[in-house]
Formats: C-alpha cells, structure tokens, sequence
C-alpha cells in the first residue's frame, strides 16, 4: 500500500477542565468563531465540546462533567493526568480503511478500529491510532457528511463576535519527549503515515539548547511534526524538567500568520498574555549585522523573537500555557521570503542572553 497522498489536517482537539470558558477566550481573544457545539442543550449530557475555526484552523474543545456515561471515560482520565492537552490530530483520507491498514501493516498501534458514523446530515468513517503516550492520530473522511463536525453536534447560532481572525494555519505541532525517543517517533511517523525528517538538530558544540530536535514533515508540507528530546541527563534541560514535572506529550501548536506584528498588538488588546523575553537577547540581535534592517525596539516592545537564515526571517511570538497546567501553549509565526527552518540559532541567542541577564544579575548583587 501507497503512503498517504495528501496530510491535510481536518482538525486538532484538546481535552480540557473548562471547554465552555475555554472556548469563550479563543473568541474573544485570538479571533476563533464558534461555529458548532454538543452539550445538554443539544441532546448529550455529561459531555461539553465546541468547533472553533480561524481561517484553516479548525479546534475540537472537549470536556466531560459528573455524572458522566462510561463512554466519556476515555476524556476524563485524559483531563485527571494531563488537564489540558492535544487529544487528537485528525487527518482527511479518501479511505479510512485503506490508510488504518497500512499504517497498521507498517507497526501503527491501532486505538480505534475503522467505524462508520451516520445521522440525517451522511455518513463520516473514522479509526485512530497511538500518537505519543496519550494523543492519537486519527484518519477521517467526511466527504458524504454535511454537518458542522460529527454526529451530535449543531450550528452555533448564537451572536457571533467582530474579532478578526489573524490566525491562518497550523504551522507545526511540537512534542517534548524522553531521551532516545525521538528517534522511535520519527520512524514511527516516517513509517506509519509517511512524513519524512527534514531537520534533525543533534548534540552539538553548536547546540546549546539542551536539547535534540527532529523536523518531520509530509512531503505537501501540510504537517509538520517537531520532536524535541533531552540532549541527556546529567545537566537537566528545560525539556526534561518539563518531562520530569509534566510527563511528554505535545507542548505546543503553532500557528502562522501574514503580519505577526499587527496580530501582536491585536492580540494585547484583548488582555492575551504572552512570553517576555530578557533585554540582552535584543541587545544581542542590535550587535548583529544580520538584523541591522529590522526595527528591534518594535520586537523587543512586543517580545518577538526573530531569526535569519540568508535573506528570509523568522519572527515568533509564545502564547503564555492555555491553562493552569504550565505545560501545554500556543506559538505564533511568521515566515518571511519563505523561511523554511526552526530558528537554532535564534535560540542560542536566547540563552545566551539568558547568561548575560544571570551575569547581571551575580554583578549587582555582589
């Protein structure tokens, strides 16, 4: 059997404690529209879940609540360990069948075997299979299916809000997993659904993240899967505290933009929080001859990050964690004249201004 010929993303959903209030901030605050939802209100109780969009962004915000039926159990021990977190990758096939057997065929863990839903709006196929420790990659086919999302869901009709929606699309979805994992998963994926490495970053001199990165990506470029692991065990990075305090699992979704710097400032108005990022990194990026053509101050006045590779940039900016729980959150990117990498070096940048702020720091207390 062929590879999947197309990795179009048909949707990302997240467990999580609080759906309905959750959902509330990604309109009010990011520009996502509500478009569809299941609830009491619509037939199902004990289970809330809300379809958000943003251009090609599609959200699933699902949550469970006492007295839940059996069949929420799958959510609610998902919420009890991790609180909030990606779920499900879902992903558009012709064949739900044809790609569970072979990504099965290929060593794929099989979650969900390949079922048939219908109501009076078609028919939607689906099956699953093991992503991470408690995520999974779903293949779906919605094409003889007219409704806003599954079986048990209908149109939000309430108010809809006037914020525009400045997010575009998944730029990638990144993992934080144990040492020597990110080898397994890049094969696993390679194997199962056919993305192939593009980037790997190892241990090196020139690696001062603390950390290994592997770049997967289809070959449409329409998924791009970044898995980073500890560079090792005796000095903890900040990936294995993550690991240590949190467990792997995907850390974060990011997502592209036209103007990251318009989207910033939209986004400050409506009280978003984001990342801040030390004085010395822009002093470090003002000492450069590299961005001697981009407005600093502006970066460093809205904690953007920027990186260059020849004459394309990148600028990024991180969303504070989407919950309680100080692990899962959203990046923002913007890739300019078709940047292409994953800013290395613009995180050697970090930490090294993250020494120069400790050094400060020892100086005036001394």
């Amino acid at each position: 059997m062929e590879s999947l010929k197309t990795h179009a993303l048909d949707y990302i959903e997240i467990y999580t404690s609080m759906a309905k209030a959750l959902a509330y901030w990604h309109t009010q605050a990011l520009g996502f529209t509500i478009v569809g939802y299941m609830n009491f209100e619509t037939g199902q109780p004990g289970i809330s879940s809300y379809v958000l969009r943003s251009n090609d962004i599609t959200l699933i915000l699902t949550t469970t609540y006492p007295p839940f039926k059996s069949e929420y159990n799958e959510i609610s021990s998902f919420i009890a360990e991790n609180h909030c977190g990606v779920k499900r990758i879902g992903i558009k096939v012709s064949s739900v069948k044809e790609a569970f057997d072979r990504s099965v065929e290929c060593g794929a863990i099989p979650l969900k075997f390949p079922s048939f839903h219908e109501d009076d709006l078609g028919v939607i196929e689906e099956a699953a299979i093991k992503f991470y420790d408690n995520s999974e990659i779903a293949f779906i086919n919605r094409q003889a299916y007219n409704g806003i999302f599954k079986s048990g869901y209908k149109a939000y009709s309430k108010d809809k809000h006037e914020n525009e929606s400045l997010l575009i699309s998944v730029d990638h979805i990144a993992a934080e997993v144990r040492i020597n994992e990110s080898g397994y998963w890049t094969k696993y994926l390679s194997d199962i659904i056919g993305t192939k490495l593009v980037q790997n970053i190892p241990k090196s001199s020139e690696n001062e993240t603390g950390m290994i990165l592997n770049i997967n990506q289809s070959n449409d470029k329409k998924l791009t899967l970044v898995i980073a692991e500890p560079d090792g065990y005796e000095k903890k990075s900040k990936v294995q505290q993550n690991i240590d305090s949190f467990g792997p699992g995907i850390h974060h979704l990011a997502f592209s933009t036209d103007d990251l710097i318009a989207t910033a400032i939209s986004f400050e108005k409506s009280g978003v929080d984001f990342v801040s990022f030390p004085p010395s990194y822009y002093d470090l990026l003002r000492s450069s001859e590299d961005f001697k053509d981009i407005n600093i101050d502006e970066l460093q006045r809205l904690n953007i990050l920027c990186d260059r590779e020849d004459e394309t940039y990148l600028f990024q900016k991180f969303i504070k964690p989407i919950s309680d729980r100080p692990f899962f959150l959203y990046e923002i990117v913007q890739r300019i004249n078709g940047y292409s990498g994953f800013a290395l070096k613009n995180i050697n940048v970090l930490k090294k201004a993250e020494e120069i702020e400790i050094m400060n720091c020892n100086l005036h207390s001394s």
